[in-house]
């Protein structure tokens, strides 16, 4: 069974991300994460930051044109509750007047994002 989520932005390209901004949060919220650059131009997810500490374990990767976090993997004490929280906070770092939508890697499942979604 998958268990990768996709939030993603619905426009070509997300110029406005501010990925450094990004990294730096991350960090902060969630010591220990690490990044991994890919410069491979056959892969469309060209950033993948993983943790796997022992509060927070996850995968989640951004495709080259910003458009898109894939949360490959995700789990903690709290899962489903730490889960929705790590969606929610993802989400902040889009542009919050552009159309925000989570979906399951089958694309049947899906959510549009707003600014107040709660968790």
């Amino acid at each position: 069974m998958s268990v990768t989520s996709f939030i993603h932005v619905n426009k070509a390209k997300n110029h406005d991300f501010a990925l450094e901004k990004f990294s730096r949060e991350i960090e902060k919220k969630y010591p220990g994460t690490g990044i991994e650059l890919s410069r491979t131009a056959s892969f469309s997810y060209d950033i993948c930051w993983e943790n796997y500490s022992e509060s927070y374990q996850f995968t989640l990767r951004m495709d080259r044109k910003r458009t898109t976090f894939a949360i490959e993997y995700f789990n903690s004490e709290n899962r489903m509750r730490d889960y929705a929280s790590f969606i929610v906070w993802l989400s902040l770092f889009f542009n919050q007047e552009q159309e925000l939508i989570l979906c399951d890697e089958s694309n049947e499942d899906t959510l549009m994002l707003f600014p107040n979604t709660s968790v």
